[in-house]
């Protein structure tokens, strides 16, 4: 009997002793969440697209390279369970600070948020405009070729914005920003021999709804707004993503369009700098763009995806003649295969054709149509580094 107690007791002490080295107590536990907590806020990334490219414009030779599309630095984290924080930077882009905020057009992002309650978050700092459309909202690396909407587009901006979340799956944001990274005079010059003058306050207002119905069936990337673009001219912009979203099948379509009073965009002043020369100006005023983009993707097996998109864009100039009925027409059309190896990495190995074609209005024989073709084989990879 003596032996048996004599058992039990020596197996009671070994589990006191256990207890207190065993990684599941309350101190370790308090450690180990803390060391989660510190990870958490601090995230490192790197976003890179790179490809050899082998490319044909019409009338001139093919030429053949490769290239880094998209290399970014991405550092983010959350502070506490409220206050969080963001910063991108371009590595392959300018960074002399603009006139206006006094940042380089490289930093993508630089804010803070704040989730004030669980269904509002404050955002302020250097941010994307929260224009809609799928295209619009990817991740670059992920992009094989933008519209010449998009690709035209400035919309990293100081500024601040409310996102509000009624109930889950739908998103509003209200966001006021700078209009532009720069003055008005330090980008376009002089205006005012065509009554142009700078605004005193250069703002864009963008209301944003995201929206998700059917268990993510059909989602939803809606905006508008309004942006000063000078002293008593504004520009509207409205975009509309809608998609339709199944486990091995997405179509996405969207659309934008913008009326600018003056050429934001700048396409049409490009095309036209010979008329703007002739007629002793610089840009283009009341100008219209409209793009229109349908994508598919299938996945097959988990580790592939087939893709294709086509893009059909129209610019028109109001009250010129002949550029006042969509004198630019430009065409996308694309199709590729990528390869997923590893379910825990964002790598995609990739092959795609892209293919653009461009047609003018044949009134203005000084602008003729032509199409570039390009084959791309590379790599999309999201690196976690820390």
């Amino acid at each position: 009997m003596k032996k048996y107690i004599t058992v039990a007791f020596v197996s009671l002490l070994s589990l006191g002793v256990y207890a207190q080295d065993n990684p599941t107590n309350k101190e370790t536990d308090n450690k180990i969440s803390f060391l989660e907590r510190h990870n958490d806020q601090l995230n490192i990334f790197f976003h890179i697209q790179s490809s050899f490219d082998v490319v044909s414009e019409q009338g001139k030779e093919t030429d053949m390279a490769f290239k880094a599309r998209q290399f970014r630095l991405e550092i983010k984290g959350n502070l506490t369970d409220k206050l969080f924080y963001r910063f991108r930077q371009r590595l392959n882009k300018p960074t002399n600070p603009q006139s206006l905020d006094n940042l380089g057009k490289a930093t993508d992002y630089m804010y803070v948020g704040y989730k004030a309650t669980d269904k509002i978050t404050l955002i302020t700092g250097k941010q994307r405009q929260a224009w809609g459309g799928f295209e619009f909202d990817l991740n670059a690396i992920n992009v094989h070729e933008y519209s010449d909407f998009i690709n035209a587009m400035d919309n990293s901006m100081m500024g601040g914005t409310i996102i509000y979340t009624p109930f889950k799956n739908q998103e509003f944001q209200f966001q006021i920003t700078n209009n532009r990274n720069s003055y008005l005079e330090d980008i376009y010059g002089d205006l005012s021999a065509q009554g142009i003058e700078q605004s005193h306050s250069p703002l864009a207002y963008v209301i944003n709804w995201n929206g998700s119905f059917l268990n993510k069936r059909f989602q939803t990337r809606w905006a508008y707004g309004i942006q000063t673009e000078a002293k008593n001219n504004y520009s509207k912009m409205i975009t509309l993503g809608t998609k339709y979203n199944l486990e091995q099948f997405q179509l996405t379509f969207d659309f934008m369009n913008a009326d600018e009073k003056i050429d934001r965009l700048g396409i049409a002043t490009k095309d036209g700098a010979k008329w703007l020369e002739q007629n002793n100006q610089k840009i283009f005023r009341d100008v219209t763009y409209n793009t229109f983009i349908l994508k598919a993707e299938f996945q097959p097996k988990p580790e592939w995806n087939i893709f294709a998109k086509g893009m059909y864009e129209t610019t028109s100039v109001k009250d010129v003649v002949n550029y006042d009925d969509d004198f630019r027409k430009a065409y996308g059309y694309m199709g590729g295969v990528e390869y997923l190896p590893f379910k825990d990495q964002d790598l995609r190995l990739f092959l795609a054709y892209i293919g653009r074609k461009y047609v003018y209005t044949k009134a203005i024989p000084t602008l003729q149509d032509y199409n570039t073709d390009r084959v791309s084989l590379g790599v999309m990879y999201r690196i976690k580094a820390f």
